[in-house]
């Protein structure tokens, strides 16, 4: 289980690195006001919950759950209200169309917050 978790750490340290060069402005146009705050403090706390993962601290892992948690789904109302939607880092999406809305749920996202989930519930049981 510890070659899964040193792997989480370093998906995670890709995945936020992705982020923060977007946040910044590095790779492609940066996102203004609000939401470039938003995505850049998001982007921040992956980068620093995946140092924290690979010194094997359990304060990386609990970052890295609420990492995955903010990008897990985008709201997309139909009538122009506000939207919520974080996309920070790798988004492979699930498009779900409703009535009202459109939901976006960010398959990788999910993918990595079981896989995540799953090493915290492992540790929790060996500590």
């Amino acid at each position: 289980m510890q070659a899964l978790d040193k792997w989480l750490a370093r998906v995670l340290l890709l995945n936020s690195g992705l982020a923060l060069a977007v946040s910044l402005g590095l790779l492609g146009a940066a996102s203004l006001g609000t939401a470039g705050t938003l995505e850049f403090g998001v982007a921040m706390l992956g980068f620093l919950s995946a140092v924290l993962a690979l010194r094997r601290h359990p304060a990386g892992l609990w970052g890295a759950s609420l990492y995955y948690l903010l990008q897990l789904a985008g709201y997309y109302p139909l009538d122009g209200s506000p939207s919520w939607h974080i996309k920070a880092g790798v988004s492979l999406g699930l498009v779900l169309h409703f009535s009202q809305a459109v939901i976006v749920v960010n398959m990788v996202a999910l993918a990595l917050l079981a896989a995540t989930l799953a090493v915290l519930q492992w540790r929790r049981r060996h500590a």
